[in-house]
């Protein structure tokens, strides 16, 4: 298994654990579970272009933005869903008075078994075309 593999498997199960805790009313920690799904995948999707980990959440968007938005080699609005589960981790793990939007996190959890099929694709051609 490749890394950009094993960061797919854990983009996967983040995910799902996501939509188990927001299936429990812990909107909060789903929406963190479902951010961390969107920044292995796109992760991965980086590796197989030879940008190595990246551990600052700001450089991952901007190169995520720069690899894969900007060139259309995906979708550009999984992107947008990127930004967003960003900004909606920050204000679940920082902010204590303010409820997360329980349909919001519903939406990045689906939006991101999208966005990890997406890129679970593109990367198994982008092997197979691989010398």
């Amino acid at each position: 298994m490749t890394t950009a593999q094993a960061y797919l498997k854990k983009a996967e199960r983040s995910f799902q654990v996501a939509d188990t805790l927001l299936k429990r009313g812990d909107a909060d920690f789903a929406a963190s579970r479902a951010y961390y799904g969107y920044f292995y995948t796109a992760q991965a999707l980086l590796l197989v272009h030879g940008v190595p980990r990246l551990s600052r959440h700001g450089q991952l968007l901007a190169q995520y933005g720069l690899h894969f938005a900007k060139t259309q080699r995906l979708d550009p609005r999984f992107h947008q869903l990127l930004i967003r589960a960003f900004k909606t981790r920050e204000l679940s793990d920082y902010e204590v008075g303010e409820m997360v939007d329980t349909e919001i996190v519903e939406e990045l959890i689906s939006e991101g078994f999208k966005f990890l099929s997406a890129a679970t694709q593109y990367i198994e051609k982008t092997e197979d075309e691989a010398p």
